[in-house]
């Protein structure tokens, strides 16, 4: 009866980490077939003072002065979502260890197929993005203008 309720547990540990994980690549898809936005990171910062100096009507004195500012702030969300991907990663991989532990020799294989089959859809899913972010960014006339 005992041996029952672990692998009730295991079963239900193995559903919810992939309702978790299916449940982020969603998120990720959606998000990556929506238009560029502000929000993305590689154009926050050139949109953002490109906006402010047609909206605002800014000087080029007041471009140099603001642009530096923009700059760092942007880099600063760069860096805390590179920090919130690493910290979530490091929760993932410590479930999947946790997880894995539980598991017969036999689940720990189809559990390890498992894993590396969404890798391998991470992976590409990444590299789509990438490649769709490259092709968004502006140039020539869609570039910000010079300061």
């Amino acid at each position: 009866m005992d041996k029952t309720w672990k692998v009730v547990l295991v079963f239900i540990g193995i559903f919810a980490a992939g309702l978790v994980v299916g449940g982020l690549v969603t998120l990720r898809v959606v998000k990556s077939l929506a238009p560029p936005r502000m929000g993305s990171p590689e154009q926050f910062g050139p949109q953002l003072i490109k906006r402010f100096t047609t909206k605002l009507e800014l000087t080029p004195d007041q471009q140099e002065k603001i642009k530096p500012i923009i700059t760092q702030g942007a880099e600063e969300l760069r860096q805390m979502r590179r920090t919130a991907w690493i910290n979530s990663q490091a929760v993932i991989d410590r479930m999947e260890a946790e997880i894995a532990a539980q598991l017969t020799a036999d689940q720990k294989v189809k559990f390890d197929q498992m894993l590396a089959e969404q890798r391998e859809r991470m992976k590409r899913f990444l590299e789509e993005r990438n490649r769709r972010l490259k092709d968004s960014r502006p140039t020539g006339d869609d570039a910000p203008p010079p300061h």
